[in-house]
């Protein structure tokens, strides 16, 4: 937003009358030698007390000295004077939002005609106006906003990244995906591909199918990106959650190997892999392995219901009730224990069915025998 509001500024010095003190400013703002651009531009104000824009400098100049409450009365003042300039608007609606003043930002914005506006100004406008909206709780104004800010220039990672968190906060996860994803691309920077892989990976979980895979495909996409871009064990560890995520599981099972790490997290995600690809010896030993490593309250409970689920599936009903019931889940305790009855009513049902064939198999040889003419054999005793 500074890179934008540095081109209102040089926008707006191409309008304002040459005074000695006020070029002196400007080649001091220009070199960023604060104390100096403030002296220049209060020298301007002490000849020319009710000249607009050098309240405006000079309120520019306080904020990156830190001196914010006589920068906001320095930008007011200017604004006061000139309240369609999009520079002043811009530059005291981004100082009110940083202050949670969302209305007094709105206030101040809302007149700031943008269809006289071009580029970079007009984007800089409408993302603050779009921050203004959200804040007040109007996110279709806000997403219309945003949705402007980004025809008005498309290779402005600000406004898509804006437009993502407007997104965002309607759960419109797989929009908000794609829209910090087109900030990534555009900006590299790191934090867009973080808020793309977790709006993703939201929008993920509650898609159902093919949608469900393209999406975590999409996530994995980006992980990798960042992974490679950064490096280190954060995000190879973001390239395996995806790829777990879209069922490719040797891919992540190669990714979490690339962190380097054997902690809990990595080896219960390893696990999981292992689950996905039915590999239940190999599974249940990294799960057991993962709780020996110390992992939190929630990691361990998420341990244990994966437990609870692999010993159901390899029909170990009692072991799988141990573990839901650490996992606090009642539910699938009782459940485990029905299964269990169940399979040991089963059992013995088998075991009867096997005694009663063996018997009508022994009847059946000693009735033959005896048709045979031959010496009658002693007869099965009777079980009681």
């Amino acid at each position: 937003m500074l890179r934008k509001l540095l081109a209102l500024v040089t926008a707006f010095v191409a309008t304002v009358p040459a005074f000695a003190d006020w070029n002196a400013g400007m080649e001091a703002y220009k070199r960023k030698d604060w104390n100096a651009a403030l002296r220049e531009f209060q020298g301007v104000l002490q000849t020319n007390p009710g000249y607009h824009g050098a309240h405006y400098m000079a309120g520019l100049v306080l904020k990156q000295l830190g001196r914010n409450e006589e920068a906001l009365k320095e930008l007011q003042e200017a604004n006061r004077q000139e309240p369609a300039n999009a520079a002043y608007a811009a530059a005291l609606g981004g100082m009110l939002l940083e202050r949670d003043r969302a209305r007094e930002a709105w206030a101040v914005l809302e007149p700031v005609k943008t269809q006289t506006l071009r580029g970079g100004q007009k984007t800089a406008i409408l993302v603050l106006q779009c921050r203004a909206r959200a804040e007040l709780g109007d996110f279709a104004q806000a997403s219309e906003l945003c949705r402007q800010a980004t025809q008005a220039e498309g290779t402005s990672a600000d406004a898509w990244a804006t437009l993502a968190g407007v997104l965002s906060r309607q759960e419109k996860n797989s929009d908000a995906f794609q829209a910090y994803r087109k900030a990534w691309e555009l900006s590299g920077d790191i934090a867009h591909a973080n808020n793309a892989i977790a709006a993703g990976t939201r929008a993920a979980r509650f898609a159902a199918g093919d949608a469900k895979k393209a999406l975590y495909q999409q996530v994995a996409d980006v992980a990798k990106q960042l992974a490679e871009k950064r490096g280190g064990p954060q995000g190879a560890l973001a390239a395996g959650e995806a790829l777990m995520g879209a069922q490719q599981y040797d891919e992540a099972l190669a990714w979490f190997d690339k962190t380097g790490l054997d902690n809990a997290l990595v080896n219960y995600y390893k696990g999981q892999c292992y689950l996905g690809k039915e590999s239940w010896a190999r599974a249940e030993a990294l799960l057991r392995g993962a709780l020996q490593k110390q992992p939190d309250a929630a990691l361990r409970r998420q341990i244990y219901i994966s437990l609870g689920f692999l010993l159901d599936k390899t029909q170990r009903y009692a072991d799988a009730a141990l573990a839901y019931q650490e996992a606090g889940q009642p539910n699938k305790v009782a459940e485990m224990r029905d299964k269990q009855a169940k399979a040991e009513q089963n059992l013995k049902a088998d075991e009867e069915k096997k005694r009663i064939e063996e018997m009508q198999r022994l009847q059946r040889e000693y009735e033959k025998l005896t048709r045979g003419g031959g010496a009658a054999p002693t007869p099965p005793p009777r079980t009681p």
